[in-house]
């Protein structure tokens, strides 16, 4: 009986524990199987079977094959030879494979299994655990691709990529960064960033990094130099990462770095265009301000600093570019500046601000006679001819000179002054140098304002013409008249023409003022000729200026005004000054060529006092010398004055032309010219210009001297 109660209470504590491994089993999420070694039968299988492979337990009771028959078929090799092993070694396994769930999803595995033995040490039957580990494996997948990812763009970007460590050591890198600094990788791992980075931007690279190891930045972006395994250093835009594990400490720095070594040269090339002259290699205006301001800057705070600034205009430069073309004239440009940096030291600045102008900034001298050396040496240097395209060229330049001792708070201001003392120096004669006062300021403002009150004048008609009478030495009677333009200023009265005229010249203001005056003495030598028929045709001399000499139109404009005064064209005679015809020469002929077609008188005004052109004088067509009044005033008998006129009227007849002689003062003058056959003359002797009323009065008067 005793026997019998022990067994039951054996037999019950088996089934309890029993139950309780059931209970647990049929509750844990995992798969709990039992499969015995003698049949392969499945002894016991836990709900969560149905769950993870999506069968029912009594399916798989009913064929224990469609467990091994849900494996996937490129894991069913592999997963049944280690099952057939494992079975009959009795050797516990594990292993991963992928099921096809009955609506064709896939669910990874992980089979883990041990032999469990009887109370004879054989194994009867194995025990083991199934786990659903689908996430597990997406997430190592896509952490496998992701880090495939990584290396892939890692390895094969075009930018320069590094791991570096929290100490700046060098953990990892790719081609392009090698091929940047010419190291290889196994050279690069070797280094830290400090070995090769540039000293003077290693600085504020390791402040920033620290940055990131406090959690202050997440990231930063620097322009950075580095130096390559050549000694060579290379431009890079650097941008740092710090990566942080999943409890946020800090773990390495990712690096990106693009070489923008060819980017700064680009920049550095077109910051030097935008600052230089494209032509001669020279600082440009605005390079030359911005030193010119920083000058003026050091003169504020130290009292005793002197600069000097010198602009420099070449003379008759134009004549080198009309008559042997820009090419050689730019030639000349580049050879000009070369010598004038030889004329400075280093330290100073040589530009060139447009055209032919240029200027020169002459930093820290001790006085002023320092600047007028440098003038002085620019005199001798360009006195050296230039040889250049087979040519020996001579040029001269005129200069202005202004020191930083006037009290200048603007570069502009001591510019101007300066430019202003250059247009001084040429209107002195050329090919020197003057040095700035106060007064040419004041002289500048005068003909500012002049040449204000000349653009409203013209606008608001306050000119007239005057004429004052050309007369026939011959016969003693009016033969025609030059037309004088005449400014009554509203407030200033009668403006002395050497006054306006070179202002108008410079600003181009002649060209409308010339038109004016042509047309305004062609009509009224019309009426003039209408109302007294009875007097042998007389002429109007008209003076043309250089800007209307290079005006395209102009021989339009001369056909325009002759139709709309009805004026008969060998009524006019157009005066054209000797430097003028000189400065334009080919121009110039060829326009006279066409005027001369046209019937229309030609006259050369002040022949004598401008360039040496008697070599050229053949070539123009022209009827008429007129003999400057400087000859004439001073023409005493036996004098030197006396044998130049009596030179030009001889040559004026060997070439068929007449002569016209200007500033006839007195009798003795007068008999003088006739005696030489002088045609023409023309002076107070005779009268001075005179109104339009006044001249119709002297015509009618019929005078004869």
């Amino acid at each position: 009986m005793a026997e019998n109660r022990k067994l039951k209470r054996q037999l019950q504590e088996v089934r309890e524990r029993e139950e309780r491994f059931r209970q647990i089993a049929d509750n844990v999420q995992e798969v709990f199987f039992m499969i015995s070694a003698e049949t392969d039968k499945i002894l016991y299988i836990s709900p969560a079977y149905e769950e993870v492979w999506g069968r029912s337990c009594e399916s798989l009771y009913e064929d224990p094959e469609s467990w091994l028959m849900a494996i996937h078929p490129e894991d069913s090799g592999k997963a049944l030879a280690t099952l057939e092993t494992k079975f009959r070694t009795g050797d516990e396994f594990e292993e991963d494979y992928r099921i096809i769930r009955p609506d064709g999803s896939i669910c990874w595995v992980s089979v883990r299994a041990f032999p469990v033995r009887n109370s004879q040490g054989k194994f009867n039957r194995f025990v083991g655990i199934a786990e659903d580990i689908t996430q597990k494996k997406l997430a190592e997948e896509a952490i496998r691709k992701s880090e495939e990812q990584f290396r892939l763009t890692f390895e094969s970007a075009p930018i320069g990529m590094a791991i570096t460590t929290l100490e700046g050591q060098i953990k990892r890198v790719n081609q392009s960064l090698c091929e940047a600094l010419n190291y290889t990788e196994t050279e690069l791992l070797k280094l830290s960033f400090t070995d090769i980075s540039h000293p003077e931007d290693l600085e504020l690279h390791l402040s920033l990094e620290k940055k990131l190891a406090h959690g202050e930045e997440s990231d930063f972006q620097i322009e950075k130099r580095y130096i390559s395994k050549n000694g060579r250093p290379v431009d890079t835009l650097l941008k740092v990462v710090m990566v942080r594990d999943h409890n946020g400490k800090p773990l390495h720095f990712n690096n990106q770095i693009v070489d923008i070594t060819e980017r700064k040269k680009m920049e550095q090339q077109l910051l030097h265009d935008a600052l230089h002259d494209t032509l001669t290699g020279l600082p440009n205006r605005a390079l030359f301000m911005d030193r010119l301001e920083q000058e003026l800057k050091r003169t504020k705070t130290q009292s005793s600093y002197l600069f000097a600034v010198l602009f420099l205009d070449l003379d008759r430069f134009k004549l080198v570019n009309d008559s042997m073309g820009h090419l050689v004239g730019d030639k000349l440009l580049v050879e000009i500046a070369r010598r004038l940096e030889n004329c400075v030291r280093p330290t100073d600045t040589v530009a060139r601000l447009g055209g032919d102008e240029f200027t020169i900034l002459l930093e820290n001298i001790s006085d002023v006679e320092v600047a007028t050396l440098v003038a002085e040496k620019i005199y001798n240097s360009l006195t050296i001819p230039f040889a250049l395209e087979n040519y020996e060229l001579f040029t001269t330049a005129s200069i202005g000179i202004a020191f930083s001792s006037q009290g200048y708070d603007k570069p502009e201001d001591i510019l101007r002054d300066a430019d202003l003392t250059m247009y001084s120096a040429k209107e002195r004669g050329k090919a020197r140098y003057e040095v700035f006062d106060r007064s040419m300021h004041t002289r500048a403002i005068k003909r500012l304002h002049i040449e204000n009150d000349l653009r409203r004048g013209i606008e608001r008609k306050e000119f007239a013409v005057y004429y004052q009478p050309i007369t026939s030495l011959s016969t003693g009677k009016i033969s025609g008249f030059e037309a004088l333009a005449r400014w009554h200023h509203p407030e200033r009265g009668f403006v002395s023409p050497g006054e306006f005229i070179p202002i108008a010249e410079e600003t181009e203001l002649i060209i409308p003022l010339g038109n004016w005056l042509l047309e305004e003495a062609c009509q009224q030598l019309r009426k003039w000729q209408i109302k007294y028929p009875e007097y042998s045709p007389i002429k109007v001399s008209v003076n043309l200026s250089g800007k209307q000499l290079r005006e395209p139109t102009l021989i339009q404009q001369i056909d325009c005004i002759l139709a709309k005064t009805q004026l008969p064209p060998n009524s006019l005679k157009l005066e054209i000054t000797e430097s003028i015809l000189m400065e334009n020469l080919e121009t110039a002929t060829q326009t006279l060529l066409d005027l001369r077609q046209k019937k229309i008188q030609l006259s050369i005004d002040d022949f004598g006092t401008g360039y040496s052109s008697l070599s050229y004088l053949h070539r123009f067509p022209v009827d008429t010398l007129k003999i400057d009044r400087s000859f004439i005033s001073e023409m005493k008998s036996g004098q030197e004055n006396s044998a130049i006129v009596k030179a030009i009227i001889t040559l004026a007849h060997m070439l068929n032309m007449d002569v016209i002689a200007e500033g006839i003062e007195n009798m003795a003058q007068l008999e003088q010219l006739k005696i030489l056959k002088c045609e023409h003359g023309q002076g107070y002797f005779f009268s001075r210009p005179l109104s339009r009323e006044e001249a119709e009065k002297l015509i009618a008067s019929s005078p004869q001297w």
